[in-house]
């Protein structure tokens, strides 16, 4: 059976940025490509008469809502695989609606909502695989220890707005003294040695419940991981005072305090969610799991 992976254009130039913005993506998609012998293809009109099967990548997207010409009247006998990546479309009319449209012509829908597409697309929930969000590369994070002299604040970083309401409150009352945010100028090749340098870092979901790369980047990066309670983190094994320090917005500040005047009580904590992390989700794992996707259309 033949297959192919779909980029849209957008993420050429993304993927060779250093900066690491879609470095992820990159590593995962071109991994998958590698490993199923299915070429990848930056484009924006694809064709599938030469193939049984397709990966479809962030098609549709908030900012980016159109869908491909001819791809609703796809030969139904090609399988495609819907990997939405972001399941919001924030409010923009035209994503709504190709979402609809496009979740109705996929034969698998693939992503991380797990709670959110029950609440939103029920209706697509019989042919929803969840395939969660990871931490890469494996290799970077794998080889580093826990820090022994480690910055004593908690860390913040990614982007701050109006889709990230936690976020913001955090930076607004969170002494510097105890806290530090930092916005999105790491270079992605220094990112688990920066993540690595706090004995403690944050973590918490977008407007919508979604488990976001950093709930897997902290403690893999040996970092202590405080973060706002998500039902799908118990999905990837992760729970509250076990794997991490449960953080809300009355008690996020003492939280912090607690950790940093008792680093020694969540030394264990830290360490037993690194290893959970490590082994169940870098992208290795994910690569590994994708068999499950192929199974699903019989490829």
């Amino acid at each position: 059976m033949k297959g192919k992976i779909i980029v849209p254009t957008f993420y050429k130039k993304r993927h060779k940025d250093k900066s690491g913005r879609s470095a992820r993506s990159n590593i995962l998609l071109h991994s998958l490509s590698k490993q199923y012998n299915m070429p990848l293809y930056y484009t924006n009109t694809p064709t599938f008469e030469d193939v049984d099967f397709a990966l479809i990548y962030a098609v549709p997207y908030h900012n980016r809502p159109k869908l491909p010409p001819g791809l609703l009247n796809t030969d139904p006998h090609v399988k495609l695989i819907g990997y939405f990546e972001d399941l919001e479309c924030w409010y923009n009319e035209e994503c709504i609606k190709n979402k609809l449209l496009a979740f109705k012509r996929f034969d698998v829908l693939v992503g991380s909502f797990s709670e959110t597409i029950s609440k939103w697309y029920p209706q697509f929930l019989h042919k929803y695989i969840h395939y969660p969000n990871h931490f890469a590369p494996f290799k970077k994070f794998a080889a580093i220890e826990p820090s022994l002299n480690p910055i004593m604040k908690c860390l913040l970083s990614g982007s701050v707005n109006k889709w990230y309401p936690f976020r913001q409150y955090i930076i607004e009352n969170s002494p510097s003294e105890i806290f530090h945010y930092k916005k999105k100028n790491i270079l992605f090749v220094d990112y688990p040695e920066f993540l690595n340098s706090y004995f403690c870092a944050i973590a918490t979901g977008a407007a919508s419940s979604v488990v976001v790369a950093k709930y897997l980047e902290i403690p893999a990066a040996g970092t202590l991981l405080l973060a706002e309670e998500i039902s799908d983190a118990k999905l990837l094994g992760l729970e509250a005072n076990v794997h991490y320090v449960p953080i809300t917005r009355d008690n996020v500040v003492n939280k912090i305090r607690e950790v940093l005047k008792n680093p020694e009580k969540y030394v264990e904590m830290r360490d037993r969610a690194t290893k959970l992390v490590r082994e169940k989700h870098s992208e290795i794992n994910r690569i590994e799991e994708f068999k499950e996707v192929l199974n699903f259309i019989g490829k």
